[in-house]
């Protein structure tokens, strides 16, 4: 069970006072430290945040950045955690489990296939033709563009579908000379999506990872999603966060040009990273490691010793009964996203950089693959 201890987020709560005051601290928030340019509701046109009484939802990350192109990657993580390198061959078990945040919002309602999302607008992929040679990914669609008409679940929905057609040809064993990492394929499934044309409008975050025969474990990070390991219920490896500013994850973003000249005309400039900005890790695993790739519906609300906390109570669940232990996992994490309550992850950032303590879960898509070791 999780403790009460998360760094967490901060809850969009519908009380008429409480949600009076967020938005103001929100506005507050965004000027002074992200310099961020949202879309005006009535114009749509992008535009700085000047005054407190602009209403923002804030449960939906922005896509649309102040900031400098060309972003920098912190790559050469390498084998930092690594240690005691066994040989193979590895065998991997896999297990999924996701729950979308509720749809109630007007906003969705013309948009069916966000709707009709089992994940929301987060997605996934896991593949593999044998249990020696395991491939899997999350992706978690920004939400922002859902306001202004566009299927969010689109581009992380295509993203994963294209990752799980090339992974699969890997398995299968044909140009395997093409694509041999994470980063690769990625990279290739975002060219396809973009010459296929089926995605109009959209952006999306990506994590992606290859356990191999060896079990060296292969990872590419792009924006705010997660990979952990985790060895005796004690988190050994993880990826870091790419963002470029507070709640603006680097992401993969399909934009029309018409829509990029006014983004100009108005000096802002949206988020646009490509596959070449993922951050690459390399991981040495052992038996027994229980691996985690998870969107921020995750990591927004609990730290990593809540995940640490969990495993334990739940040991015995990590080796019979992976799918259930997923689900369970799942399941808590929801219940806390919607604790008006718990000190989550979001919630203590906000109070960090406020200096007055927030409380309370982030309601979001949440999407985790746990994969086992053995």
């Amino acid at each position: 069970m999780f403790a009460n201890i998360g760094y967490g987020t901060l809850r969009t709560f519908r009380g008429p006072i409480y949600g009076t005051f967020v938005i103001l601290l929100v506005g507050v928030l965004i000027a002074k430290f992200a310099e961020h340019l949202l879309i005006d509701s009535e114009t749509g046109i992008f535009q700085r945040i000047g005054s407190y009484s602009q209403i923002i939802n804030f449960s939906k990350r922005t896509f649309y950045s102040s900031a400098k192109s060309g972003y920098q990657s912190n790559n050469g993580h390498g084998d930092a955690y690594s240690s005691n390198i066994q040989t193979g061959p590895f065998t991997y078990k896999t297990a999924v489990a996701f729950q979308p945040k509720d749809r109630d919002d007007q906003i969705y309602q013309k948009l069916k296939e966000s709707i009709q999302s089992p994940t929301g607008e987060d997605n996934y992929f896991a593949t593999s033709n044998n249990i020696h040679d395991i491939f899997a990914g999350v992706a978690d669609g920004v939400g922002g563009w859902a306001e202004h008409g566009y299927d969010s679940s689109a581009i992380s929905r295509e993203l994963c579908k294209k990752m799980d057609e090339i992974s699969t040809a890997l398995s299968e064993g044909s140009s395997k000379e093409l694509f041999l990492t994470p980063k690769n394929i990625m990279g290739a499934a975002y060219s396809k999506i973009k010459d296929e044309k089926i995605v109009k409008v959209g952006g999306t975050t990506a994590i992606m990872a290859h356990f191999p025969p060896d079990g060296k474990l292969q990872v590419a990070n792009l924006g705010d999603s997660w990979c952990g390991v985790f060895r005796d219920s004690k988190l050994v490896f993880q990826t870091e966060f790419q963002t470029v500013g507070f709640n603006a994850p680097y992401q993969l973003s399909i934009i029309p040009e018409q829509m990029l000249e006014e983004a100009e005309r108005k000096g802002g400039k949206y988020i646009l990273n490509t596959p070449a900005d993922a951050d690459e890790y390399s991981f040495q695993l052992k038996k027994n490691d229980v691996v985690f790739l998870a969107t921020d519906g995750v990591t927004d609300n609990i730290a990593t010793e809540d995940i640490e906390r969990f495993l334990r109570d739940n040991s015995a669940e990590t080796k019979n009964e992976l799918q259930l232990l997923s689900q369970e996992f799942v399941k808590n994490v929801v219940s806390l996203s919607k604790d008006p309550n718990y000190p989550s992850v979001f919630a203590q950032e906000i109070s960090k950089l406020t200096g007055k303590n927030y409380s309370g879960g982030k309601e979001d898509d949440i999407t985790v693959v746990i994969v086992r070791v053995e």
